[in-house]
């Protein structure tokens, strides 16, 4: 008997995420396969910032203490919708701080057999980087790209 398929949702809170989260649990069910979600909490804004004279600037601390807690009600609300539309379908919900992508691609190497994101993933500082190009550039299991709802 084959295990049951692993799929791993990358969470979003941009315009494509309710229709890739839909998506994932559309499949989930109908292969019977369980459904980890990953919210990452983007760690990278002190680099997008810099490391000039601004690094002890009040204003600088002000703008990080800031997007942190942007990304921290972000992720909660993200992780609200998913489990409120997951329902009891076997699974976890996973959130790590970190660069979007690359944590992204180290979870869906533990044994996921299928990644679904939205297209365009706008996750964090994403927003300003081509971050499908850099997941699905080599990455370690089949990718499924959701798109945004044009309507």
């Amino acid at each position: 008997m084959t295990p049951p398929m692993k799929l791993l949702l990358a969470l979003d809170d941009g315009p494509g995420a309710r229709r890739a989260v839909d998506e994932a649990i559309r499949i989930a069910r109908e292969k019977g396969a369980t459904l980890d979600a990953l919210f990452v909490i983007d760690a990278t804004w002190d680099v997008f910032t810099g490391h000039d004279w601004l690094s002890g600037c009040n204003s600088r601390i002000g703008f990080l203490e800031y997007m942190q807690g942007l990304e921290e009600k972000a992720a909660a609300e993200s992780a609200r919708a998913f489990l409120e539309l997951r329902g009891d379908m076997p699974g976890e919900l996973l959130t790590a701080p970190g660069d979007v992508v690359d944590v992204v691609r180290e979870q869906a190497a533990k044994g996921y057999d299928l990644l679904v994101l939205s297209n365009p993933f706008t996750r964090g500082l994403e927003v300003m980087r081509d971050a499908v190009a850099r997941l699905t550039r080599d990455a370690p299991c089949d990718v499924l790209l959701v798109r945004a709802d044009t309507k």
